[in-house]
Parts: structure tokens; C-alpha cells; sequence
């Protein structure tokens, strides 16, 4: 939005300039007589110089005979012009009139000024949303502790990408994170020491995945992971590469070291299953076994059989 103010422009026309007084053209004619008389006494000089110069070069020496009028009457000259200068400068230029001063121009309609409002810039949304479709009404929702999106938001885009897979045959598989001993985390640290815990969790297999992959809070200590495009093997490879990397995470609270392990079940989605609901039955089976095993683990479901002959893909 732009808001022009335009420049005024001044209507008033240039006084005429004033006559001449009296005592103005008597200073006019003094100036004009003073002139002239100062004309005369330099010619007068230069004639008094060049006879007093003929007059003496009878008594000098026949080299200087034809030098010395023209010396003298410069000389003569050399004295009666700055004296002539001087009366100029003190008497006659005052007395000359001074030109009237010319009126300003009016000046030039400045460039209309223009005030240009901007509007504020939203902040963007940098937090990647997977799984997305253009037409939702409503954005996505987070889990308020760790940023991951919650159970609601993740059944409803895995349903989405369920009938997709479905259609096209594609590779698709689950993961259903738990941190071994969570409620013995929270008793011996205190709650907010588990509320750490599990948000560096989360942060570290927010870092592992890809930027389409969809990362879900399920309530307490449980995780769940959608891998698009992932076979059940590449499945297994990023649980693993999750395990690892908070196997070696070290939490400092007050003064100690807390950690903590998970355990993993991966689940990969084929033509057996009816829904999405199995899939995640199958993850859950699979968690199961992970703690049956000893936790710190990772345990996958029987691979189900392929849709068709698509190529597989991984997850790296």
C-alpha cells in the first residue's frame, strides 16, 4: 500500500525592479568624472616621465640615451596606476549602482513522496510433515513432550498411505519402539529425568530417519515408525542403527549418569494383512519377543508374502 503526497508549487510572480533615485545618478557621474580624471593622470605621468627622461639624457652616457625616457615614464606609470586602482576600488565601485538581484526561481515540484507499508513476513514452518496431504484442514498434531506426532494423527495418514501401498504394490513397514525399564527409570530418577530420557530418544530416531518417515508417540515409553518404500531387511537395518545409537546415550542428571536401552519389533506390511490394525499386532508381537529375549534387542515378524514382483527397496 502506497500513500502519495504531492509537492505545492508557489503562485507568486517577481517584484519589478525599483527606478533610480538622484542621489544614485550623482554617484553614476562622480563615478564617470573620477574614471576619466584617473585615464588622464596616466597619460599625463607617462608624458611627464618620457620628457623628464629627455631632459636628462644629455648628462648620462650615449648607452642610456635611448632607454631612459621609456624607463622613467614607466616608472612614473608603475606609480600612478595603483593609485589610480586604489580611488577605483574605494570610490568608484560604491558609487556604481549594484544590479538588481534577480528573483529565485521557483523550484522544481519535488518527487511525490511515497510511504510504502510492509506487510509482515509469517514465520515459516520448518518441522518436515511427512505423510501430509494438501487438502487437510487441520495441521498436524505433536506430541506436546517429545514433537512427534501423536496416535491420532499417525493412524489417520498410515491409513492414507495404507490404501496407496495397497494400489500400487509398494514396500511399507512398521517399527514399535520401547524403552526397557521405563517405569524403573522413572522410580529411581524421577519423572522429569524420564521425560528427558525419552525426548533424546525421540531426537536420535528423528536423526536416523528420512524426512518422509513417520514418527509417532503411542503413550508412555512407546514409539512407532512408519518406513515408507522399505522392505522388511531394510526395516531391520534402521531399528538396529536406532538400538545402537541409544545404547551408547549417556543422560547427565543431577550430578549422575542416567541411561537407558530399547527394545524394537519390526513388522513388514504385506498382501496377508487386512489393515492397518494388523500390522501393528504384528509389531507388537514382534516388541514381545525383544523383551522375551533379554531386551536391547531388535525382533522382526515373519516376512509376509510379497503383493507382487516390485523390486524391493531399502531404507538407506
Amino acid at each position: 500500500m502506497q500513500t502519495i503526497v504531492p509537492a505545492m508549487t508557489p503562485d507568486s510572480k517577481p517584484a519589478a525592479p525599483a527606478a533610480i533615485t538622484a542621489a544614485q545618478a550623482l554617484q553614476r557621474r562622480r563615478a564617470i568624472s573620477l574614471a576619466v580624471t584617473g585615464l588622464g593622470a596616466v597619460g599625463l605621468g607617462a608624458m611627464l616621465g618620457h620628457g623628464l627622461g629627455q631632459s636628462l639624457t644629455a648628462q648620462l652616457p650615449t648607452g642610456w640615451s635611448a632607454a631612459l625616457p621609456a624607463l622613467v615614464g614607466a616608472a612614473v606609470s608603475a606609480v600612478l596606476v595603483p593609485l589610480v586602482g586604489w580611488a577605483a576600488i574605494r570610490i568608484v565601485a560604491p558609487a556604481l549602482p549594484r544590479p538588481e538581484a534577480r528573483p529565485a526561481k521557483p523550484a522544481a515540484p519535488a518527487a511525490p513522496a511515497t510511504v510504502t507499508r510492509l506487510r509482515p513476513v509469517p514465520a515459516a514452518d520448518t518441522a518436515p510433515a511427512p505423510l501430509v496431504a494438501p487438502g487437510d484442514a487441520q495441521a498436524p498434531a505433536r506430541d506436546a513432550l517429545t514433537g512427534a506426532y501423536t496416535q491420532q494423527h499417525f493412524v489417520a495418514a498410515a491409513d492414507r498411505e495404507w490404501s496407496r501401498i495397497r494400489r500400487h504394490g509398494e514396500d511399507a513397514a512398521l517399527l514399535m519402539v520401547d524403552v526397557d525399564h521405563f517405569k524403573r527409570l522413572n522410580d529411581e530418577h524421577g519423572t522429569a529425568a524420564g521425560d528427558a530420557m525419552l525426548v533424546e530418544i525421540t531426537r536420535l530416531a528423528s536423526s536416523t530417519l528420512r524426512p518422509y518417515d513417520l514418527l509417532s508417540r503411542f503413550g508412555g515409553g512407546v514409539l512407532v515408525v512408519y518406513l515408507p518404500h522399505t522392505d522388511p531387511l531394510g526395516a531391520l537395518d534402521v531399528a538396529e542403527r536406532i538400538r545402537e545409537r541409544v545404547a551408547g546415550l549417556r543422560l547427565a542428571w543431577q550430578g549422575k549418569s542416567v541411561k537407558a536401552t530399547i527394545s524394537v519389533g519390526v513388522a513388514g506390511i504385506g498382501a496377508a494383512h487386512a489393515g492397518l490394525d494388523a500390522v501393528i499386532g504384528d509389531a507388537g508381537a514382534a516388541l514381545r519377543e525383544a523383551k522375551s529375549a533379554g531386551r536391547n534387542c531388535v525382533r522382526a515378524a515373519p516376512i509376509p508374502p510379497r503383493q507382487n514382483h516390485t523390486p524391493a527397496r531399502s531404507a538407506g
